[in-house]
């Protein structure tokens, strides 16, 4: 028996008009109301994501920046948060001096090293030969194309989108095989290689394909949506 869903945002519930379709938000209600509770993971902030909770509520939490920070919808709060050491900070500014970099507070985003907490941070790359630099960082990564770019994501090496879900699972007293996932990234492969009820959607990176046979419908033909309704 499913007792929480778990969606991807980017390249999965969104389409590529940035927006989630009415039918699959009423999908998601319907499936609430039997009592499964719904969570967003965003390689960005939750803020992002409430903006899509505000006329009609459907999310009970979010796992924010590839898992650095977690939230609970419901009861207006945070549950966790995990920072990048100032060790390795310095170390990817120094391995990708003249790279666009990004570095994420729990709410905001700063193009050069601040003296704040830093959650996450993007590279932003034009080819796959920056991986080779990463044998010299002591973090999680991935990949995140988006709006035809694609940027590396580093964070802290404890945590994942699933150290995330996982967290929230057992503070409802649910187990991994209650739980089903949907995702379309590589910062999904956590996800999908640890929860055995999960899909990945068409449009998903070939690396997250390699890694289970379930699929859905891409994000722009309500992949998710489809997922549900078999719920």
């Amino acid at each position: 028996m499913i007792k929480m869903v778990v969606s991807s945002f980017y390249n999965t519930i969104i389409d590529n008009e940035e927006a989630i379709p009415t039918s699959t938000v009423l999908e998601i209600d319907r499936i609430r109301n039997k009592g499964i509770l719904f969570c967003i993971c965003t390689n960005r902030f939750y803020t992002e994501i409430l903006e899509y909770n505000h006329d009609f509520p459907f999310i009970d939490y979010i796992v924010s920046l590839n898992g650095s920070y977690v939230y609970d919808v419901n009861k207006n709060k945070c549950l966790s948060k995990k920072k990048i050491s100032l060790t390795n900070l310095k170390k990817i500014s120094q391995l990708f001096d003249g790279y666009k970099i990004y570095y994420y507070t729990e709410a905001n985003v700063y193009n050069e090293l601040v003296d704040k907490d830093i959650y996450k941070v993007e590279v932003e790359i034009t080819n796959l030969e920056e991986l080779n630099k990463l044998d010299k960082i002591n973090l999680n990564y991935s990949v995140l194309e988006i709006n035809n770019k694609k940027y590396l994501e580093f964070v802290n090496n404890k945590i994942s989108m699933f150290t995330g879900v996982d967290q929230i699972s057992l503070r409802n007293s649910i187990s991994l095989n209650e739980v089903l996932v949907v995702g379309g990234n590589d910062s999904d492969k956590a996800l999908i290689s640890n929860i055995p009820h999960n899909y990945v959607v068409d449009n998903a990176t070939n690396d997250l394909k390699k890694i289970t046979k379930k699929k859905t419908a891409s994000n722009n033909d309500e992949g998710v949506e489809k997922v549900l309704k078999k719920i």
